[in-house]
Formats: C-alpha cells, structure tokens, sequence
C-alpha cells in the first residue's frame, strides 16, 4: 500500500474507567503511526486523552470508576445506557475491529454481543482471571480474537488454554523505564546520614478507596514517627480531591491527637517514588510502579468487610500485589484487611528505615523483578500486533 486509502476504517475501542483510558489512549497513537496508509476513524467511550488522539467518545468515563460491589450500583444506570449504545453503533457502523481495554465485568459481556455482529476482537490488557474468576478463560476463549497482555506470566496461562495470546510489555514499564534509570543521587545516600527519611503515601486513585485505607496508613505514619525522624508525602490522583483527602486527615488528627506532617503532592507518583525511601502503596498498578522505581514497599489493602465477604470466595491467589506476581515470589509484605494495622505496617516501615541492609536487599529483589518485565514498549508493541493480525497481508477486513 503505497498511495492514501480514500475509505476510512471505522475501529472502535472501549475504555471503561480512566485508568484504562491512558492506555486506550497510547494505543491508538501507535495503530495510527503504524497504518499510516489507513484512513481510521475511531469512536467508543473513554476519556480526554483517547479525544485528545481523535477517538469520537459516546461517552466520557472519567469518574465513573467504583471498588466493590455496591459502590458499582451507583453508575449501573450510566453503564446500562453505554453498553447498549455500543452495541447500537456496532451494528450501524460494522466496525473492522473491536478493541477492548481492562474493564473486564462490562467488556466480556460486550465482547459476545460483539462476537454475534461479526466483529474481530482484541482485548488489551487482560481480566486478572489467573487470581480470580478462572472460569471466564472459556468466554474469552470462545469471543476474543486475539489477548494482548502485559505481565509475562499472563501469556503462558493463557496459551496453555488455547487463547491466541501476545505479550507486549507493560505500560507502566514502558512510561518509567528511562526515568527510573535517572533516579537522583539523593536515593542513594544512607538514611541514618539525613535529618530525616522520607515516606511516600499513595492510598489510591479513588475516594472510596482512600476513605478506607488514607486512615490506616496515617496510624503507620504515626508509629514510625513516633521513632524515627521522618517526611510523609501522600500522592493525590487526579480523581481524588485535595479538600477530600485534608478532610480525611483533620478526622483523623481529631481521633488520634498526633502531630505528624503530611505533605499532599499532586506530582506524578513516580516523581515520589524515585525519591523516597520507602512507602506504602495501596494494591493495584502502583505497587508496579514501586517496584519499577525500586523503593522499598508495603502494600496495603482494606475494602468494606460485606465487599470483602462477597469477593473473598472467588479469589484463587494468596498473592495480591503485582510486584509479588511478577517477580514469582512474595518479595514485598501485603497487609490486607484485618492485618492491615497501623502498628504492623508501621513496624515493617521503621524496619526498613533503620536496618540498611534490609532495604539494600529488598531494592535487590525489586531491580530483578522488575528486569522480567523486558524491555518492549507496550504500544508499539500492541499496535503492531494489531497491524498485522488484523490489517496487513490480506486480512478480510484490512
């Protein structure tokens, strides 16, 4: 293909939260570059920055995002409206591709009505099914054309189930990988020849998730200064407002009488990391992001107990954090409900302030995790896998 094709290739592409929409949104700069030939026209649901790469949102998802079951309730009207919207266009426009980011809950149902029209789909970043859930393999199997992941161990589960399966690297790595390789001089000095260390804080990216856990890690931040001369610097995400989080800790200062200092950073998390002795991540793609910056960690997670009653029996890992699961072993400690108590986080925390050795070992383990990972850039990767399954060397559809 040589001269600029005249009919345009509609694709459409589902982002079902902001977290996902990133991606979704990095992805289709790179089918762009890669099919530069193609006249693609994008359109599905997202956010600002999938509009801002030209995809025609039928609706903006920002904010939409909710942990556990019942908080889920409150936007089901919003999701309700969305998914048969989708599927209307689907219909109308017949687009060449179906393309399907996280959000799996919404995006497997729609992958079969999808699968019903005809459509090819591709699914990136794949359903947790390997911790939880294991019995949607067969759905996936059964609706999804080609499974695009970004955790190594992911493509050997899923080909050993008969998944057309691709691993493209991950995201995140990808995004940090250069600037973790430039991390300051200042990470490198002992903590015992500072004033004081400093603690990164990052409760979460959504409010109910900050609501439960900001207050467990504030008691840590507590224990540990009560010891220990020390900083503690709390990640805000952009979904999270400020006056929300200061409310959080006056109620918490109320409660407990404590004097620490919090500092609320709206910096990109990674910025903190890089500079922080150690920290305590809330469960999720952050605790990635530690290990790629190599910052000695704890995870910590709480959701509600009737959440946790109804989601526990569905669980098939005793491992939660991501690091852990990458690196193929539990490297990192993980507090998770009932054991999630200032005093036993704080105590780990102090321990990796004071003992050198134990911090020097833990960065250790996380540099080697983080080398599984590969040195592949997720989208180029993924959009060229894109390109040619579904657009070059005479697909049906190209």
């Amino acid at each position: 293909m040589n001269k600029q094709e005249s009919s345009v290739t509609p694709i459409l592409i589902v982002a079902g939260e902001s977290s996902g929409e990133s991606h979704a949104a990095g992805l289709v700069r790179e089918i762009r570059r890669q099919l530069p030939t193609k006249s693609l026209e994008f359109f599905g649901s997202g956010g600002e920055q999938m509009a801002a790469e030209g995809v025609h949102l039928l609706l903006d998802v920002s904010g939409l995002g909710a942990i556990g079951p019942w908080a889920a309730l409150a936007n089901a009207g919003n999701y309700l409206w969305l998914y048969r919207e989708l599927f209307r266009q689907a219909k109308t426009r017949k687009p060449a591709l179906a393309i399907l980011v996280d959000f799996p809950d919404f995006n497997l149902r729609l992958a079969s009505k999808l699968k019903e029209l005809g459509i090819p789909i591709c699914y990136f970043i794949s359903p947790q099914i390997w911790a939880w859930r294991s019995s949607r393999v067969k759905q996936i199997k059964r609706n999804v054309d080609l499974m695009l992941v970004i955790f190594p161990f992911e493509e050997e589960f899923y080909k050993s189930r008969g998944v057309t399966v691709h691993y493209v690297g991950n995201p995140s790595a990808s995004r940090l990988r250069s600037s973790a390789s430039k991390r300051e001089e200042y990470r490198d000095t002992e903590v015992s020849s500072r004033h004081q260390a400093l603690v990164a804080l990052l409760p979460g990216s959504r409010k109910k998730e900050v609501e439960l856990i900001l207050p467990v890690m504030l008691d840590a931040a507590h224990y540990v200064w009560k010891s220990h001369p020390a900083r503690f610097l709390l990640v805000k995400a952009p979904a999270v407002g400020k006056e929300e989080i200061e409310m959080i800790y006056r109620n918490w200062m109320d409660k407990t009488e404590s004097k620490i200092d919090l500092e609320v950073c709206v910096s990109n998390s990674h910025e903190i990391l890089s500079q922080a002795d150690c920290a305590m991540v809330k469960s999720g793609t952050s605790t990635l992001e530690a290990m790629i910056s190599e910052v000695p960690f704890a995870m910590v997670y709480r959701i509600s107990y009737l959440s946790w009653l109804l989601l526990r029996p569905f669980v098939q890992t005793d491992t939660y954090c991501l690091a852990n699961l990458v690196a193929g072993q539990q490297i990192v400690p993980e507090f998770i409900q009932k054991n999630a108590t200032g005093e036993r986080i704080g105590a780990y925390m102090l321990s990796l302030l004071t003992k050198s050795g134990k911090r020097i070992e833990m960065k250790r383990l996380l540099k080697q995790a983080r080398g599984r990972l590969g040195e592949k850039d997720a989208y180029v990767e993924g959009a060229r896998k894109i390109a040619t399954s579904f657009f070059l060397e005479g697909n049906r559809r190209a």
